[in-house]
């Protein structure tokens, strides 16, 4: 893929590695650098100057994310909130971008981003839109325990909407590591028979059946 495909689909956000991939050589990124025609985002990170989105456009946020994710490498995946919000689940992404690697990887710690790391299943893994985030049911489980006092609301919503119960519950079974996750699982299922209850009471009234 050519350069300026690259920062084409990637709202101008482009690493050193995947530059380098393209045919541009380290003597131009680094003149582009230092001519600030690149704007380092984090290390080996760089947001193209004549890229740069219209705040009215609402890319920034996209950018953020996708420099965040570049900066964790290859095997990175967007997670948590940030994931939730390129799902569509969420209107806005957190100001902390969270992003999982594998158990081994070693990154130091950078402003905006919030490195968690596990071994990913492939069936909690996926690339909407051409960024790889975790699958929908991982994400919605890590944002409500991201969320703290508001998890259950958005959980709630979250199941009301696209995603199964069982499916978020599968998934809390593979990293069972939160402390938070169950405690948010029972009350979600607590709360959907009492709505099953009362949409049944419902139904039977309506029908004018009684006991």
């Amino acid at each position: 893929m050519t350069l300026d495909n690259l920062l084409a689909q990637q709202a101008g956000v482009i690493s050193r590695a995947q530059a380098l991939a393209a045919g541009t050589s380290g003597t131009t990124i680094d003149h582009r650098v230092k001519a600030r025609r690149w704007q380092p985002l984090y290390p080996g990170v760089y947001l193209a100057a004549d890229r740069r989105p219209d705040p009215a456009d609402g890319r920034d946020d996209e950018v953020r994310v996708r420099a965040a994710l570049l900066w964790a490498g290859e095997d990175a995946l967007l997670c948590g909130r940030a994931a939730a919000w390129w799902h569509g689940m969420a209107a806005e992404p957190p100001p902390v971008a969270g992003v999982t690697v594998g158990r081994r990887r070693r990154l130091r710690r950078r402003p905006g981003v919030e490195v968690t790391r596990r071994e990913l299943v492939a069936q909690d893994c996926c690339v909407p839109h051409g960024l790889a985030v975790t699958a929908p049911p991982l994400t919605v489980l890590d944002a409500a325990v991201e969320l703290g006092d508001d998890g259950a609301a958005f959980l709630d919503d979250a199941l009301r909407r696209s995603v199964p119960f069982a499916a978020v519950h599968a998934a809390h079974a593979r990293y069972p590591g939160s402390a938070a996750a169950p405690r948010l699982l029972r009350g979600a299922a607590e709360r959907s028979a009492h709505e099953a209850r009362r949409a049944l009471h419902a139904l039977l009234r309506g029908a004018g059946v009684g006991g």
